[in-house]
């Protein structure tokens, strides 16, 4: 007990100790050694100033200061409600660094920069819920991120003063921070590995797609999220900005007077203006502030000007290897949001997105019935699977479908595949959403058997390390060698490959390692029809035609073109 009691005490003084200083562009900063004494960690690093002057624009450079930054603020948040409350402040461009103790800015270790999820409206880069702790204990420098969300970070107006996509930019300057400071922590500038889960990802897919942030990574992976996805995109964004207002006591559409309105009210004013209906929640909801299409603007260097579809066909993106992948049941997370855990009565109808745009009531009925005998033909009183089903389908897979098909047919770097099926000890937002009795993976499973929450404790990830160090391993491989799988071993008894097959082979990550095609065909065939007749045309400001070339009804092939 005597040795026991001494370990604590040394174990408590560990974390404590402060870590080497360290140069940075805007002067030194000091963090400190983290809990298991194999890395330290750097928190709440200033990498851009958001004041009244940017509100809802590109941020300005970060702050100077003289003297040492303690870096160990360990709770930074962009603003957002959270509960009841709206909490978070402006002034939250901050970055955390994990770095190995041996690293040294000789070292030029690889760099994994994580950008979190949260639809957009919610969330942190900080270890709250993604400490970056076994990143480092696996040999790269991991970087957390944060940026500005809903109305602050994705107003989008077409206008100067709000030009759209203001929590894009916010990544892109981290990059940049990256680029310049990342040697002195020990990373290599030239070997950055962006990766993002659910809105992390489809930022991460927008990224790829913007020459705003050409050379500024080297590879990606994609978890559960597309540019593609209809929650990931605004379609028609003075829309949702004049119904913000108009939740405020004013009616307008006028740009101008709606940023006159907006730049007037508090974030905390913003926030709780937003309202969600019955069964429309999350990536369902009818006001989204997310990425949009933006204006050409004489000044404004923008995101993207293109539908992401019309971009990716031309070729004119950023090409590097890629990680693409998703859970079995994604659904299950925003389901429970909008139904709970029981549904007897679906009226598929409710389902469509706003991303299609019907010619006639007789097309959208004919499509609702398609849907219905797709999802819903069977003779259960129990449907929530179902819907379980549906939600994976229209939000995550085929959009992920889509956009990797298209860079298949573009790009000539490897793509690797899988399909995440495990159900374990961490997945917690499967737990939160009582559906434990279900097999497989809900939405952000897979994020807690590689981040370290310091949010609540985790006792029982010990019962999961294989688990926890296989996803480390993988994910961490590609970070090093481009390749998740260099060597096979007892951990990683098999071989993962890109894929080029129509339906490509993915990893699929259960209790044991398999491969498998990636998609359901069937599935696949429903969604492709769908989408190639009735995909929205019309995206933001612009009369563009954002269409799509009608497939050939062949099982090979997944087309997707624009006209």
């Amino acid at each position: 007990m005597k040795w026991l009691a001494l370990f604590s005490l040394i174990a408590a003084n560990v974390v404590q100790l402060p870590s080497p200083l360290v140069r940075t562009r805007s002067g030194l900063v000091r963090g400190r050694v983290g809990e298991s004494g194999k890395f330290h960690q750097y928190l709440g690093i200033p990498y851009g100033t958001v004041d009244e002057r940017n509100r809802f624009q590109a941020p300005l450079p970060p702050p100077k200061w003289e003297g040492i930054l303690d870096a160990v603020d360990e709770n930074t948040w962009c603003p957002q409600q959270h509960v009841s409350a709206v909490i978070g402040t402006p002034d939250c461009l901050k970055l955390n660094v994990y770095a190995p103790t041996s690293a040294s800015p000789r070292s030029r270790l690889p760099v994994m920069v994580f950008v979190h999820g949260g639809c957009f409206f919610e969330g942190s880069g900080s270890p709250f819920y993604y400490g970056g702790d076994f990143f480092a204990e696996h040999g790269v420098v991991f970087v957390g991120i944060n940026y500005r969300l809903n109305v602050e970070g994705f107003l989008c107006l077409g206008i100067k003063e709000a030009p759209g996509n203001a929590g894009l930019k916010d990544q892109i300057a981290a990059l940049k921070w990256i680029k310049e400071n990342i040697r002195s922590f020990g990373g290599d500038p030239d070997n950055v590995t962006l990766f993002g889960e659910s809105a992390g990802a489809v930022s991460t897919s927008f990224l790829i797609l913007s020459p705003s942030a050409r050379g500024l990574f080297h590879k990606v992976i994609l978890q559960s999220g597309s540019s593609l996805s209809p929650w990931g995109i605004q379609h028609d964004p003075i829309k949702t900005a004049s119904s913000l207002v108009k939740n405020l006591g004013y009616d307008t559409k006028d740009p101008y007077e709606i940023y006159n309105i907006i730049t007037n009210k508090s974030f905390d004013e913003l926030i709780k203006a937003i309202k969600y209906s019955r069964n429309k929640n999350w990536i369902t909801a009818e006001m989204l502030f997310v990425p949009c299409v933006e204006n050409d603007i004489a000044g404004v260097e923008p995101i993207i000007t293109q539908f992401p579809v019309e971009i990716i066909e031309s070729g004119n993106y950023t090409k590097v290897p890629m990680i693409i992948g998703f859970n079995d049941n994604e659904g299950i997370f925003f389901v429970s949001k909008d139904y709970g855990t029981s549904l007897n009565n679906v009226d598929a109808a409710e389902t469509l997105q706003p991303d299609l745009v019907f010619p006639s009531e007789e097309a959208k009925n004919l499509t609702v019935e398609r849907i219905q005998r797709h999802y819903f033909s069977s003779a259960k009183d129990e449907l929530i699977m179902d819907m379980v089903d549906l939600y994976s389908d229209i939000h995550f897979k085929f959009p992920s479908v889509v956009e990797s098909e298209m860079y298949a047919r573009t790009t000539d770097q490897p793509i690797f595949y899988y399909l995440f099926k495990y159900s374990g000890y961490m997945n917690f937002p499967k737990a939160i959403s009582w559906f434990l009795d279900q097999e497989g993976a809900s939405h952000a499973d897979e994020v807690f058997y590689m981040f370290r929450p310091h949010a609540f404790p985790t006792p029982h990830r010990g019962l999961e390390a294989v688990m926890m160090t296989r996803m480390l391993t993988l994910w961490t491989n590609f970070a090093k060698f481009s390749d998740p799988t260099p060597k096979t071993s007892r951990l990683l008894p098999i071989k993962w490959r890109p894929s080029r097959e129509w339906n490509p082979r993915a990893l699929i990550i259960d209790r044991s390692l398999t491969t498998a095609p990636m998609w359901d065909v069937p599935t696949v065939r429903l969604w492709n029809d769908t989408y190639n007749k009735y995909r929205r045309r019309n995206y933001g400001f612009k009369n563009t035609r954002v269409g799509v070339r009608r497939c050939c009804d062949d099982s090979r092939r997944v087309c997707n073109r624009t006209t």
